[in-house]
């Protein structure tokens, strides 16, 4: 391992510009970008989550390495305002980017102000991230309108309340609460990439294909990625913490362990759980091996070091062994090899920089590591998908859902399931109005409601539908759709619509019963992993 890393450190100066370039470099189609921008956003704001943390930690206990863990995040922040400027322009970004830097600034200062016992500060703090979480779902709402400001704004607060969630836990010593918030933080942020990725891809369809984030295949490429990404950043802090010999060590490794266990359920749902018990006790064994050669660092014992970097190539053969051995006809351990090697060698290039005190070089050796994991997943899911194209489709797959209701009548089958309603179907001057949330929820889409506006907004198979209370319009896409001139209504605190306008903005067909007063709605539905 230590022979190697003359070599890795070149090839870490190309990945270095991994995530900014990935979507640009590789999307040959629509559906392509489409599948690249959801991974590009997943990768960003994952790595602002945990990066922050870890900032916000290190400006509260004073580290050395605290103003390179802060430049660290900017850089973050800079690549999520490139990943604006080439969907959106320099205007978008121009907005974005102080926007966000404040945001993030005002987290910082949060720790600094509990660092100094400040209350006050603090809680001004506090206030000023409140403002901000108001801004930037303003600006979302802006950028992405049926997203809906409102749950834009609850988004962004949820975000920040498990930021400050885990650096309240870390400063009150309760350890194992600071990272279980700080993994829930991290999902939080993949999962609102992947709204703000459809929404985007919805808003230009003449560049993005949003089939191509909603496919089986993208599902476990997205999965993988977040979870490699998680380990790589997970590991770097507790190797960090090993070489501090701080007292929060052993939650941070638990934490390592935990992402361990979802990698290797992630590989039993493809596997099996034999496999995936294999792929754990082989997995384990090489995050075991990253902290053995933390503690050796930060002892200073060479021998041990040694040891444990000889112990990692042999950890990375056995698993690079155990894909080979699983997908014998696709997959390709000398490349997955070469992945795991150049990976452990940024890690362990960071390490040592940290221990002698190189920050800003060790930090862009861990920014490095994370960018490595999206090429193994990449490369991964590919195999997988190869071995398994009926599991793994890189097209959307598709499962007709008949929904069947009768006016009157507090209850709609699906497929044959029955399922209660708190209000019916009604007739009302010659026009039906189904309720659309749990009709449309049945029919596989997705529902929010817009408080602010009285507006219902639905998401299905890349597409976005919004209906506003009172009007007797859809916006479909960002396209204006009628039918039959009847509005939008609420009964009993439920949004009822027209199934006429439902069937033209969804494009699901409705047939309605001559004398029974039944009501079929059929739909075509993406199946997701």
């Amino acid at each position: 391992m230590m022979r190697l890393k003359g070599k890795l450190a070149l090839l870490g100066l190309c990945l270095v510009l991994l995530l900014p370039c990935a979507a640009g470099a590789q999307a040959g189609s629509a559906r392509e970008a489409a599948a690249e921008l959801r991974i590009r956003l997943d990768a960003l704001l994952g790595e602002h989550a945990l990066l922050a943390v870890s900032a916000m930690q290190k400006r509260y206990d004073g580290a050395a390495d605290h103003q390179q863990a802060a430049v660290l995040l900017g850089k973050n922040t800079e690549r999520l305002a490139a990943t604006l400027r080439s969907t959106y322009g320099e205007e978008a970004a121009k907005t974005f980017e102080p926007l966000w830097s404040s945001y993030v600034e005002a987290l910082l200062n949060y720790a600094q102000a509990a660092a100094a016992g400040e209350e006050t500060a603090r809680t001004q703090a506090a206030n000023g991230l409140e403002a901000y979480d108001k801004e930037l779902a303003l600006f979302w709402a802006r950028l992405l309108p049926d997203l809906g400001a409102a749950g834009l704004e609850e988004g962004m607060k949820r975000h920040t309340d498990l930021m400050l969630q885990s650096f309240d836990a870390y400063t009150d010593k309760n350890d194992a609460a600071a990272y279980k918030a700080m993994r829930e933080a991290y999902a939080n942020a993949v999962a609102s990439a992947d709204l703000l990725a459809a929404g985007m891809a919805a808003q230009s369809p003449d560049r993005f294909d949003a089939s191509g984030m909603k496919t089986r295949k993208a599902d476990l490429r997205a999965a993988l990625g977040r979870l490699l990404g998680e380990h790589a950043l997970t590991a770097a802090f507790a190797m960090q913490k090993s070489i501090d010999g701080a007292s929060d060590f052993d939650q941070a490794a638990a934490a390592l362990n935990r992402n361990a266990e979802d990698l290797a359920a992630a590989v039993a749902s493809v596997y099996g759980e034999t496999a995936g018990a294999s792929f754990h006790t082989a997995w384990t064994s090489r995050t075991r091996y990253i902290l053995d050669y933390a503690k050796a660092a930060a002892s200073k014992d060479e021998s041990a070091r040694t040891i444990a970097a000889g112990n990692l190539e042999k950890a990375q053969a056995e698993l690079a062994q155990f894909f080979a051995d699983a997908n014998p006809q696709h997959g390709s351990k000398p490349e997955l090899l070469n992945g795991l090697t150049t990976q452990i060698g940024q890690m362990t290039m960071a390490l040592d920089h940290n221990a002698l005190g190189e920050y800003a070089t060790a930090y862009d050796r861990m920014e490095t590591a994370y960018a490595q994991m999206s090429p193994i997943a990449d490369l991964l899911a590919q195999e997988i998908s190869d071995q398994y194209p009926d599991r793994f489709p890189d097209a959307p797959a598709s499962v007709q859902k008949t929904v069947t209701m009768q006016i009157g009548v507090k209850e709609l089958t699906v497929n044959g399931q029955t399922i209660r309603m708190d209000v019916s179907p009604a007739l009302r001057e010659g026009v039906v109005y189904i309720p659309l949330r749990v009709v449309a929820e049945a029919a596989g889409a997705t529902v929010t409601w817009d408080a602010a506006t009285s507006t219902t907004r639905l998401a299905w198979s890349g597409n976005q539908a919004s209906f506003p209370a009172g009007s007797d319009q859809a916006e479909v896409n960002g396209r204006k759709k009628s039918a039959g001139g009847a509005p939008t209504v609420m009964q009993d605190g439920r949004v009822m619509v027209p199934i006429d306008i439902l069937g033209e903005a969804t494009g699901w067909k409705a047939e309605l019963g001559k004398d029974d007063g039944s009501i079929r709605l059929t739909t075509t539905v993406e199946e997701r992993f």
